[in-house]
């Protein structure tokens, strides 16, 4: 878990574990809280997986290279 979090409640700016424990409150319990991290992180990689097998498909199998037989 990271206390990196900062939210505003009140008008007051909540920072580290009460920033994180408003957070999950808000989102009905820590474990709510944890699944929508996972998931959130669980897409991006997703995303980033996707987007470099479309940039290594898209490459061609046989490169030409200078050069060769002379």
């Amino acid at each position: 878990m990271s206390n990196s979090h900062k939210v505003l409640k009140d008008g007051k700016l909540l920072h580290g574990n009460a920033a994180t424990l408003h957070l999950a409150k808000k989102a009905g319990g820590m474990d709510q809280f944890l699944d929508q991290i996972v998931e959130i992180s669980a897409v991006a990689a997703a995303r980033d997986a996707v987007k470099s097998h479309i940039a290594q498909a898209s490459r061609p199998a046989l490169r030409v290279v200078k050069g060769g037989k002379k």
